[in-house]
C-alpha cells in the first residue's frame, strides 16, 4: 500500500502539497520522489527503511526527509493520522537554510525537531490556510513554513552526519537523484547521469522509471519548473532570465514544461496570482 495519497487540489495554486494523512498501513516497496517531505504524526509512530537505514519516526515531531532517497515504511506502517507536506526541492534549496540542512537531507539524513507544542496548531492552521482559497492567507502560510524550516536548521549543530551520507551513497537511486538535484540547472544528459552512477544509460532509465514512477526527464523537468515557480513568486526577473536560471535552454521549452506542470497557466499569470509583494513585471 502506498503511504502517499494526497489530492492535487493545492499543487496548481500553491506549488506544493499539504494534506491530512489518514491511516494507510505499510508501503509495499521503496519509492522515490523529487520533493522534500514533512511528516507530522498525531500519535503512535512508525519506521522508515530510508537509504538502507531503519529510522523510527515519533509522534509530535516535525520530521523532514528528502524523497530522492529510496524509502518505505516497515510493518505495521502508519497507524495514526497526521499532516504531510511535499515541498519542491527547488523551493527548499532557494531558502538557503543555515547549518547545512540541505546537505544533510540530500546526503540521506532524516531530520526531526524536538517536540514543540506549537507545531500541531501551526500545521493545522497551514492546512486551513491552504484550503481557504484566500491569496493573503496562502502567502502567510508560505512565509511561516519557510520560517519553520529556518528554526529547524538553526537548532541543529553545524556538522554533517557522515554515517547517513555513507548509507545513502550505497544506493544507486540515491546517487542518481542526488546528482540530478545538484545539477538540474546545468546542461545535463542521461549519459552524464549514467556515467556518474556507473550504469548503462538504458538500464538507468528503466530502473529510474520503475522505482520513481517518472522518467529521468520528467523528474528533471519537475525540478526545473519548481525552481522557476519560486523565482516568479519571489523576484521580478524577466521570464527569459527565469527560464535560463532554472536550467532551460530557451523560452519555448520552458513555456511548454511550465504549462504541462501548472495545468496551462502561463508564467506571467502565475506570477500575478502568487507574488508575495507588488513588483514591476517586465516582459
Amino acid at each position: 500500500m502506498s503511504k502517499l495519497a494526497p489530492t492535487d487540489r493545492h499543487e496548481g495554486a500553491l506549488g506544493f502539497r499539504i494534506w491530512r494523512q489518514a491511516l494507510t498501513g505499510q508501503m509495499d516497496r521503496p519509492h522515490t520522489h523529487p520533493d522534500i517531505e514533512v511528516n507530522f504524526l498525531f500519535g503512535g509512530g512508525f519506521s522508515y527503511l530510508h537509504g538502507g537505514t531503519v529510522v523510527p519516526i515519533q509522534a509530535g515531531q516535525f520530521t523532514v526527509l528528502w524523497g530522492g532517497v529510496p524509502h518505505q515504511t516497515l510493518g505495521p506502517g502508519i497507524v495514526s493520522e497526521g499532516i504531510w507536506i511535499t515541498l519542491p526541492l527547488a523551493w527548499f534549496l532557494q531558502w538557503k537554510l543555515p547549518n547545512g540542512l540541505h546537505d544533510r537531507l540530500l546526503a540521506g539524513e532524516i531530520v526531526s525537531a524536538p517536540p514543540d507544542d506549537a507545531d500541531r496548531p501551526a500545521l493545522e492552521r497551514w492546512l486551513a490556510d491552504a484550503d481557504s482559497g484566500d491569496a493573503d492567507r496562502r502567502r502567510v502560510l508560505q512565509l511561516e513554513m519557510e520560517a519553520r524550516f529556518h528554526r529547524l536548521a538553526l537548532a541543529m549543530p553545524h556538522r554533517r552526519n557522515r554515517a547517513a551520507r555513507d548509507n545513502a551513497g550505497s544506493g544507486q537511486m540515491a546517487r542518481i537523484t542526488r546528482y540530478i538535484a545538484q545539477h538540474y540547472r546545468d546542461p545535463i544528459s542521461v549519459q552524464a547521469i549514467a556515467t556518474h552512477a556507473g550504469l548503462h544509460p538504458k538500464y538507468l532509465m528503466r530502473m529510474f522509471k520503475k522505482l520513481c514512477g517518472l522518467s529521468v526527464w520528467e523528474y528533471l523537468t519537475r525540478l526545473r519548473v519548481s525552481h522557476a515557480q519560486r523565482l516568479l513568486i519571489t523576484s521580478d526577473m524577466k521570464v527569459l532570465d527565469v527560464a535560463m536560471e532554472s536550467g532551460f535552454s530557451s523560452v519555448a521549452p520552458f513555456y511548454a514544461a511550465f504549462a504541462a506542470h501548472t495545468r496551462g497557466v502561463r508564467p506571467l499569470a502565475y506570477r500575478r496570482q502568487h507574488q508575495f509583494a507588488p513588483a514591476p513585471v517586465r516582459q
